[in-house]
């Protein structure tokens, strides 16, 4: 099994993340996929896997595709190992990038073009990582759409927001405008409503960071990442932490290898 990162080319930089490939992961290797505002473009190498929501709706992705802002957790059910490449971008960069509208890809896995550079690459048993990002970058110079740019209130708003004390109604006061017309704007941009960001923030920066579980940090104590991240009490952290990823914290934090999977430090830089 290999998961390797890559880092995209200087000029993506400031939109996409990372590009990141998988080879012959298993579906029980993985944890369930929590909310995210990142979009996704994911290409299948082998068969595209069928997938589970949270709410229990089952059904097959497309060979290529991309995943969209997300305010479910959904996770893989196929037991065939996957082979597949990633591009991920950072909250906002694909609208940046291409002007797609976030609402209308929210909670969907649309299909998208093949990019049929990849089966060559990985004709390959020895991955060459310098082809693999021109293909990428290719792909997304001739991907439909065109630039916009992110309005300065909406940055500062996505900044404000990774605060969870935030409150969004004196944010909107401030940016001078409606609480109305910021969530239509961060809708449109984002994918989610301030509300939305904020709670998903809160959780992807408690579950991203290697030190906050006990595989990496046995003296952990969840009593601290509690008071860390703003919540009033040892409750309130158990109780939303599991309405957004159907665990209560210690039973996640003590599984930091499938988690790594997702959100370990670059391994393209070790």
């Amino acid at each position: 099994m290999d998961i390797l990162f890559f880092k995209p080319p200087a000029h993506l930089q400031t939109y996409v993340k990372e590009f990141w490939v998988w080879r012959e992961v298993t579906a029980n290797q993985l944890p369930w996929i929590l909310p995210s505002y990142e979009c996704e473009m994911v290409f299948h190498l082998g068969d595209p896997p069928i997938v589970e929501t949270e709410s229990g709706e089952t059904f097959p992705l497309p060979k290529s595709h991309l995943v969209g802002p997300q305010t479910r957790r959904w996770r893989v059910l196929s037991e065939s190992k996957l082979t597949l490449v990633s591009i991920r971008f950072y909250v906002a960069g694909f609208f940046s990038l291409f002007s797609k509208n976030g609402m209308e890809i929210k909670n969907q896995f649309l299909e998208i073009a093949s990019n049929n550079c990849l089966d060559h690459i990985f004709q390959n048993p020895i991955l060459e990582e310098k082809k693999l990002i021109e293909c990428l970058s290719e792909y997304l110079q001739n991907y439909p759409g065109s630039p916009s740019e992110i309005p300065a209130y909406l940055r500062f708003a996505l900044f404000a927001l990774t605060n969870p004390k935030t409150n969004i109604n004196p944010l909107a006061q401030k940016l001078g405008i409606s609480r109305k017309q910021l969530e239509r704007k961060f809708q449109e941009v984002v994918g989610l409503n301030p509300s939305e960001y904020r709670s998903v923030h809160r959780v992807l920066s408690l579950v991203r960071n290697p030190e906050h579980y006990q595989t990496n940090n046995p003296d952990l104590r969840l009593t601290d990442l509690a008071q860390i991240f703003e919540y009033t009490d040892q409750s309130h952290f158990n109780h939303d932490f599991k309405r957004n990823s159907g665990s209560i914290p210690k039973e996640w934090f003590a599984e930091y290898e499938k988690m790594s999977h997702f959100y370990k430090q670059n391994t393209a830089d070790e």
